[in-house]
């Protein structure tokens, strides 16, 4: 009996045995594959992480080439797919945080169903700068906004900046040049230049162009925001017009911020008279009148003369017959 009840208990210690052992193997083999599926997912993880979508803004052009105070411009923005796999539900946005640049139509959106990696789409916004800015440039926010194929949102931001002008605007008045002038005379040129805009004419210039006065200009220098500026320019008349006169320039040149020049040109009519021919018939006539003056003069001279020698010679003979008689 007791035989029998050794031999159950080495049994029961045994099963018990392989249990301990079979769960310590099944921990193991938890572990094992765990480890395995860790370093399965990695690169997965890695590839994904690698993967993720990146729109970034490539390229604005304004399409009026500058953006004035007050005026409403076309911003053409350019965005890119750098990721390596397509985006869905673009959406992009630009916004000033300050107000200075606003859209001038709709809300300053625009959508994209999809956008392929490496691919590039523009979009172009109507935009208008406020009125009151200072020259100089302002920051506007590019926001996209899209999904990846799996349906994960992202976003990602660009910032530009848009320098802004204010618009130059100059007339040019009270131009004054007398009507007539003789062939070698000073002419005078006088004048006035106006800034009628927003914004400093710099390096202002002005000078004449003419087929019968000399080229002369003057330098006035910048004018300030509804200032005026002096022409004064002396001048030779070079050639005869018509008589009716004939048309001659002032041009007036001023420059941007930047140095880029523009011209604004005033006319006036002036007639240059020739003096030559009228000096010619007045000399000849002076000439002439003098040299009959002459004339008669000697000619009075000569008859003077001669009767006074024939007065002395009658009185001599005279005289003789007086004294012969007595």
């Amino acid at each position: 009996m007791r035989a029998i009840l050794y031999v159950g208990c080495s049994i029961e210690g045994m099963i018990n045995m392989m249990k301990s052992k079979l769960t310590i193997v099944k921990k193991y083999a938890v572990l094992m594959m765990t480890v395995i599926v860790c370093l399965c997912m990695q690169p997965f993880a890695m590839t994904v992480q690698a993967s993720q979508p990146k729109v970034m803004v490539v390229d604005c052009k304004i399409v009026q080439k500058e953006i004035i105070a007050g005026q409403t411009f076309d911003l053409a923005v350019t965005i890119k797919n750098t990721g390596s796999r397509y985006i869905d539900n673009l959406k992009i946005s630009v916004t000033s945080d300050t107000g200075d640049i606003v859209p001038a139509e709709g809300a300053g959106n625009g959508f994209l169903e999809e956008l392929p990696n490496g691919e590039e789409s523009t979009f172009t916004f109507r935009l208008r700068a406020a009125d009151g800015l200072a020259e100089k440039s302002y920051k506007l926010s590019v926001v996209n906004e899209y999904d990846d194929i799996w349906g994960n949102p992202y976003s990602a931001t660009d910032v530009i900046y848009l320098p802004v002008k204010l618009e130059q605007r100059a007339s040019i008045t009270d131009l004054y040049v007398d009507d007539d002038a003789v062939l070698g005379d000073s002419v005078e040129v006088i004048g006035s230049v106006n800034n009628m805009g927003a914004g400093m004419l710099y390096n202002v210039r002005v000078r004449v162009e003419s087929n019968y006065l000399e080229e002369n200009d003057t330098f006035i220098g910048n004018i300030d925001t509804g200032k005026s500026g002096s022409i004064d320019i002396l001048t030779n008349a070079s050639a005869t017009t018509s008589e009716t006169g004939e048309l001659s320039n002032v041009v007036v040149t001023y420059e941007d911020k930047e140095g880029n020049e523009t011209e604004l040109t005033g006319k006036f009519k002036v007639t240059v008279n020739s003096p030559v021919y009228d000096n010619v018939e007045k000399i000849k006539d002076t000439t002439t009148k003098i040299n009959k003056n002459i004339i008669i003069a000697v000619c009075i001279a000569v008859i003077l003369i001669v009767a006074l020698i024939a007065g002395t010679i009658r009185r001599n003979k005279r005289k003789k017959r007086i004294l012969e008689e007595f």
